[in-house]
């Protein structure tokens, strides 16, 4: 299952690759790297490890004696992790621009958190606030790139918030 998933990233990851490219108003310019750059920096690492994961996936297999169609298990990568894990980025993908980043993220990490069994929820809660920050601080004060700030009270919160930085 592994190998099917890798294999959907590699071709979604090129056609993506391929359409951010065709898109002339993404194009960098002389003294800005231009939408772009960053979307196919990410895509580009997610297509590479896609192919590493193959690579690893296959030897393991040969090495164990198996075979591609003997790993495929549709129900058990529909009860796994894995299959939540995706629902939950897709779900933080619809919420974004209605309640912003910074609730969004930390609401996504501790829900991964308790997904992946984090022992100590408090100490989750804490590094999730901790690494939205540092995320926050990144996107919005070091790169210069505007995070979703949501609507209504959500909205507020983040301005806030951006009265609190210091850029």
């Amino acid at each position: 299952m592994d190998i099917i998933f890798s294999a959907f990233l590699i071709i979604a990851g090129i056609g993506l690759f391929s359409m951010i490219g065709a898109d002339p108003s993404a194009a960098a310019s002389e003294t800005e790297l231009g939408a772009a750059f960053w979307p196919q920096i990410v895509l580009t690492i997610m297509i590479v490890l896609s192919v590493v994961n193959i690579v690893t996936a296959l030897k393991k297999m040969k090495a164990e004696g198996k075979t591609i169609t003997s790993e495929i298990d549709v129900a058990g990568f529909f009860k796994s992790k894995l299959f939540i894990g995706m629902i939950a980025v897709a779900v933080l993908a619809l919420v974004l621009p209605t309640i912003g980043f910074v609730p969004s993220c930390i609401l996504f990490l501790i829900g991964y958190g308790v997904l992946l069994k984090a022992p100590d929820i408090p100490k989750l809660a804490i590094a999730a606030v901790l690494i939205t920050i540092v995320i926050y601080i990144l996107f919005q004060g070091a790169l210069d790139i505007m995070l979703p700030r949501g609507t209504g009270v959500f909205r507020e919160l983040a301005l806030v918030f951006e009265r609190i930085l210091p850029f």
